[in-house]
């Protein structure tokens, strides 16, 4: 074999394994970002809620904080209005759990379920008591 087509193969060689090389990093890079990595630490501080929807066919809205420990319970205080009668400075405290997926359960005065977005800027959540349809967001406080 010549001097010349000894070296196309060499750079063809060359450059086959350079491309999987950086298929193979890109690909891992992608799937480290798709792939989210959540514990109870995600959520770690003080969260502005806004609820609202109707439990046992009565309206309810609640605005507040609450503060997580990053260990799995939290404690806040809230305003809350129930068919139209306004509790104000109600203590609320429970606990919670966060999935690999980010996928958290909170219980309170009711049982939560939801998802945290933004590396743990924001939550939204449901309820999941029966007769409840009330859905909410919880935002990082800065």
């Amino acid at each position: 074999m010549n001097f010349k087509i000894q070296g196309f193969f060499t750079t063809l060689i060359i450059g086959t394994v350079s491309v999987l090389t950086i298929s193979d990093a890109i690909s891992q890079k992608v799937n480290a970002e798709a792939t989210p990595s959540c514990n109870n630490a995600t959520i770690k501080g003080s969260y502005g809620i806004n609820f609202t929807g109707t439990f046992a066919a009565t309206p309810l809205a609640e605005v507040g904080f609450y503060k997580f420990n990053g260990t799995g319970s939290f404690q806040g205080t809230v305003a809350q209005s129930t068919d139209g009668t306004i509790s104000t400075n109600k203590a609320v405290s429970g606990l919670y759990s966060v999935k690999q997926d980010c996928t958290v359960l909170i219980y309170g005065d009711g049982s939560l379920s939801g998802i945290i977005v933004d590396g743990g800027k924001e939550i939204f959540l449901i309820q999941t008591d029966p007769g409840s349809v009330i859905t909410g967001t919880l935002k990082k406080v800065n």
